[in-house]
């Protein structure tokens, strides 16, 4: 893949569009649709003068959208189009992929892929499953991805993918107080907040995968790279943030009560600190 086409997570659909159009420069452009028809995406590109060589568009349907459009597959010089029904079956939807790339395979123009809606392909099979379909893509393509994501998708998701591909584009859309609770804390105790801020990644990562009910922090920090000191400080940011619970009736160092952590709520402080100022 060139330096230069890193897989992009992209705040809004017409963000996504953009960014589309600014690197698709005449390659191919093979796209997943959950929110919009065929007809509706390749119209709403044409308008905005996007250039490609050629496109392949999957279009994932609810069967309220009719059964005959699941036996249709429309092919032209320049344009495919398939269908695929939802909800999507993970290996259903990366076979139609691997057909459209097969039959791309001789082309001299590399492929660069959209996928419409991170949260509608989350919501349809599971995290796993999409980070394993992004990962086979990249394997098959050299322009990299363009991945979009609106108001309805996790601030779990939005943060684990937003790791694992190269770039973001825009900002998180937050309806919650976090970017609040986040500048609070960096005003009233910055050690605290600067180290939230630094590992909050794998602070929610650790927590995700503990099975204990009640722990301290140095009985995760074996789990991680980080000291026992820099993960008990981003673990008392997230109590402190009220994604994650104290137990009270205990001496020493802090233990905290796992069965309380809002892994959502987790996520959502950790997006609300990256989108502030350094």
């Amino acid at each position: 893949m060139p330096d230069d086409a890193s897989d992009v997570l992209s705040f809004g659909v017409e963000r996504a569009m953009r960014t589309l159009r600014e690197r698709a420069g005449g390659q191919n452009v093979l796209a997943v649709l959950t929110d919009s028809t065929a007809d509706e995406w390749h119209r709403r590109w044409e308008r905005s003068g996007g250039d490609a060589e050629q496109i392949g568009l999957i279009e994932c349907f609810d069967l309220a959208r009719g059964a005959a459009a699941a036996q249709t597959t429309v092919v032209s010089d320049d344009l495919a189009v398939a269908t695929i029904e939802r909800p999507i079956d993970g290996d259903g939807l990366r076979s139609l992929l691997e057909r459209f790339l097969d039959g791309w395979a001789e082309s001299p123009r590399g492929t660069i892929v959209y996928l419409e809606s991170l949260a509608d392909l989350s919501a349809d099979t599971d995290r796993e499953t999409v980070d394993d379909l992004l990962g086979s893509l990249g394997d098959r393509t050299d322009r990299g991805a363009v991945v979009a994501t609106g108001a309805d998708c996790a601030a779990r998701d939005i943060a684990a993918f937003g790791d694992t591909l190269g770039e973001t584009v825009g900002e998180p859309p937050l309806d919650t107080d976090a970017p609040v609770a986040v500048r609070r804390l960096r005003t009233t105790d910055p050690t605290t907040f600067g180290y939230f801020r630094s590992y909050w990644r794998e602070a929610i990562e650790i927590l995700d995968r503990t099975d204990r009910s009640y722990v301290q922090a140095g009985q995760l920090a074996d789990e991680t790279e980080l000291s026992a000191r820099m993960l008990g400080a981003t673990l008392s940011a997230l109590a402190r943030l009220d994604a994650l619970a104290l137990r009270a009736d205990t001496n020493g160092p802090n233990r905290y009560d796992c069965r309380n952590y809002d892994a959502e709520r987790a996520a959502e402080l950790g997006l609300a600190v990256e989108s502030l100022p350094e």
